[in-house]
């Protein structure tokens, strides 16, 4: 083929949206089935075992390509301006180059961060990086979409391809400071999801600046990644690319194919995909990639945009996203800019997040210093940025991992109630190459096993339970639930007590064991006249109520975490904003010097900063152990410096956060102790339909979804908290609520084949779930106190989350229960009847 049919041949595959396009163009020149115009990706035959050992999810994958691209554009830069990507003069950190190639004033203390810039900037610049939806719509049935990344990066002359763009393990980027994909995932981590992969790139010419090893280098370079299944004895499949051009130097590996052309069409324009030119960059299209959880419109809240955001919550460059399917009655902007969620976040604070949100936390596990951001959102604002991830974990603004919204089901953090209202972004920039290899797998989308997972897992648990806030939080999500439903609860709650006072049984049981509290003091959670308004930069942090240089004598047992509690005047997200971030360190200090403390916490509330810690490992009773807290940022010359001594005394008997070892009740006679619950207050429910009215709560409204099984659902809360002397809490009571699906198929079975009252059967449903769902919590909560389960033991119970088994259970018995309720209540009669039979 000429240099004209050449390009033809890649426009066509281009414009192609099918995988049985692609199929027939390659088997229309003689390219398919021949086996020897195929060479090996990365040039190893077993490439599968690396290939298909990557990213778990599709769209986890994608974001390795923008990775790439914003990679690309940073090199792009540095190397137009003849700075070696590797040297000293070049960037640092990835910041530091945006702030370099992208800002008019990079030493100002806001550059490289986009979430600065106007609207119209990053539209700019985020037209050098797209990313085009094209081919298949939900409504044409089968088929899967096409995506299309391109960017006006450096690219690749058609030689480096099998280097760069083609490789397998390299090391192209290892050496350079300022890029993110160092981990040779992004060119395959897509390639699990799809069959085909187009690649087409070409080398800025400007980077070369003339000089010329290889007549293909200002070339178009283009080729098709294939996957080939096992056969002829090969048990996995086989990556592959088209490399046609006959290698001089070896016959067993060929060359890519490629053209010379000016420019190429490889940008969208609005909805039209391959329209806007470009002369130099690199264009990556999947074919029918399998997007199962996006093919819906990319734009939309559900759609690629918005999970892209969360995976990239702090990129580097924005980027541009188009729509280029044709939907039917969609008339927004088929174009729009993504640019992470914490951008997002930011743009939306005023009328998506709670007030006093989000919260900027420090945590130092193991040596490792992470900064941590609270967000709450208001009620049903939270799926607009997330799905069931609870807490993520970024790196250079990439999300590497996640824990689900289940963490906040834990009992000890307290916060059962926000479940689904927190997102808690950890970032891990910090964190030493070894510790983020222990932290995460090498894909970069999930977590690992590693005790440094699980230190980190308990240190977010001590955050997200000594957080003032969240506490007001959870205490006013939960009373406006309760007080919604038990307006109409007195019907309920007369027929309960009724049922109690006849049965010395449910006394005993309910009245003892399951009285809900009130799970705050009332002086600790009344919201405060205004809202705290702090300083952009503290001008005093010090020990509470003490003067500054005031050295502070605590005691703290050997078995305890230690709180020290600091006043100041700066905001509350001081130590985790992006801009101007407050720096917290804590010292040891020793005969030999300051030594950098591993192992603590730091909340920011209005105010108030706790420092909470662990004792060194290797400390005895009657030790004085001697530390300094340093608080600084750019505004200092000098640091906040703190000094304060703990006295370590014997263990304590009661552990923080045992829920286990609970004060006991007092006895009959008067006296000191806390009071004994005196009447039944009724569990917060909720009445659960499968075609809810206005008001009411569906089935899709529940986290997973009932179904016409479903029975009952309980999530719980932590209730009542005292304080102690070492002014840690103590948990007393564990509250739940109750989900009860009205629309239960057996429920419905007997108001059509039984003649009661479908009113008085809809409530023995009701009463008798409540009854059930009651009578497991309390047997749960007595075989954790007979096994002596610790905290994280109590949650796992057997095997089997409470919840989880309240809602097994109440599947189960929801056939026999109104049967039951019906047959035995005859008992009594009949009985009667046969003895005066028998008489």
């Amino acid at each position: 083929m000429d240099n004209a049919q050449i390009k033809q041949l890649c426009l066509n595959l281009m414009k192609a949206d099918k995988e049985e396009d692609i199929i027939n163009i390659l088997e229309e020149v003689g390219y398919l089935d021949n086996q020897d115009v195929w060479r090996y990706y990365g040039d190893t035959q077993n490439n599968y075992s690396t290939i298909g050992n990557q990213q778990s999810r599709p769209e986890a994958a994608l974001v390795e390509k923008i990775v790439n691209s914003i990679d690309a554009r940073l090199m792009n830069e540095c190397l137009e301006r003849k700075i070696d990507p590797t040297s000293d003069k070049a960037p640092q950190t990835i910041r530091d180059a945006v702030a370099a190639f992208f800002e008019e004033n990079p030493e100002s203390y806001t550059a490289g961060l986009i979430s600065e810039w106007t609207s119209s900037k990053r539209t700019e610049v985020a037209r050098g990086i797209t990313i085009t939806a094209t081919g298949y719509k939900p409504r044409e049935g089968s088929g899967r979409p096409c995506f299309t990344i391109v960017d006006c990066g450096e690219g690749q002359t058609p030689e480096m391809m099998p280097f760069t763009l083609l490789s397998l393990d390299s090391e192209n980027k290892q050496k350079i400071p300022f890029v993110q994909g160092k981990f040779n995932m992004g060119g395959t981590g897509a390639l699990k999801f799809c069959n085909l992969q187009l690649i087409l790139t070409r080398r800025n010419p400007k980077i070369s600046d003339g000089n010329i090893t290889n007549e293909t280098d200002h070339s178009w370079g283009f080729t098709i990644v294939r996957r080939e299944d096992p056969t002829g004895g090969r048990k996995s499949s086989v990556y592959t690319y088209l490399a046609p051009i006959d290698s001089d130097t070896n016959p067993n590996k060929g060359k890519v194919l490629h053209f010379s052309a000016k420019s190429m069409p490889i940008f969208p324009e609005g909805n039209t995909p391959y329209k806007r030119h470009s002369e130099w960059g690199t264009m990556i299209k999947l074919y029918e990639y399998k997007a199962t959880g996006f093919k819906s419109h990319i734009l939309m809240p559900d759609g690629l945009l918005g999970r892209i955001d969360l995976l990239l919550p702090s990129l580097a460059l924005p980027a541009r996203f188009h729509e280029c399917r044709d939907y039917a009655g969609h008339s927004g902007s088929p174009e729009t800019t993504v640019t992470g969620l914490n951008v997002r976040l930011g743009d939306d604070k005023a009328t998506n997040v709670e007030e006093d949100f989000p919260i900027g936390d420090i945590m130092n596990t193991n040596g490792e210093k992470m900064s941590v951001a609270i967000y709450a959102f208001r009620k049903g604002k939270a799926g607009t940025y997330r799905k069931r991830e609870g807490i993520i974990f970024t790196v250079n603004g990439q999300t590497h991992g996640h824990l689900t919204t289940d963490f906040f089901r834990r009992p000890a953090t307290g916060c059962s109630y926000l479940k689904d209202s927190l997102l808690v972004v950890v970032d891990c920039g910090k964190l030493s190459g070894r510790a983020i290899e222990d932290l995460f797998m090498n894909s970069r989308d999930r977590l690992s096993g590693d005790e440094l997972r699980v230190a980190i897992e308990d240190n977010l648990i001590e955050i997200l339970k000594n957080n003032d806030r969240l506490r007001r939080l959870q205490y006013r999500r939960k009373q406006e639930q309760r007080d919604a439903k038990f307006k109409d609860s007195k019907p309920l709650k007369t027929i309960l007590t009724s049922m109690i006072r006849k049965s010395p049984t449910l006394a005993q049981l309910f009245i003892q064991g399951t009285r809900i509290s009130n799970p705050y003091k009332t002086t600790n959670v009344q919201e405060q006249d205004e809202p705290y308004k702090g300083e952009r930069y503290p001008n005093y942090f010090k020990f509470r109520d003490k003067d500054y240089g005031h050295i502070l004598y605590r005691s703290c047992h050997i078995n305890i975490r230690c709180r020290i509690i600091f006043e100041t005047d700066v905001v509350n997200d001081y130590f985790g904003r992006e801009i101007d971030r407050g720096e917290f360190n804590l010292y040891q200090i020793a005969d030999n010097g300051n030594i950098p403390y591993n192992d603590f916490t730091l909340n920011m509330q209005n105010g108030l900063a706790t420092l909470n810690l662990k004792l060194p490992s290797a400390c005895n009773v009657n030790d004085k152990l001697q530390f300094e807290a340093q608080v600084t940022d750019r505004t200092k010359m000098e640091p906040f410096v703190n000094k304060f001594v703990l006295g370590v005394l014997e263990a304590s008997e009661r552990k923080l956060g045992d829920k286990t070892k609970r004060k006991k009740p007092p006895g009959k006679e008067k006296g000191e102790g806390r009071e004994t619950p005196s009447g039944l207050e009724l569990p917060a429910w909720t009445e659960v339909y499968e075609k809810p009215s206005e008001g009411q709560k569906g089935w899709q409204d529940m986290d997973p979804p009932f179904n016409r099984y479903s029975a009952l659902r309980v999530r719980g809360d932590i209730g009542d908290e005292e304080e102690v002397e070492t002014d840690q809490s103590d948990v007393d009571h564990e509250t739940y609520d109750y989900y009860i699906n009205m629309d239960n198929i057996y429920l419905k079975n007997e108001q059509k084949k039984v003649q009661k009252d479908p009113d008085a059967m809809n409530a023995c449903f009701l009463y008798g779930m409540i009854l059930i769902g009651i009578a497991l919590i309390h047997d749960e909560m007595q075989a954790r106190k007979q096994k002596d389960l610790d905290e994280e033991e109590a949650g796992e119970f057997e095997g089997m989350h409470i919840e989880d088994k309240v809602e097994t259970f109440t599947k189960a018995i929801a056939p026999v229960l109104l049967p039951m309720i019906d047959s035995l209540g005859g008992i009594e009669t009949e009985f009667e009847d046969l003895q005066n039979f028998s008489g």
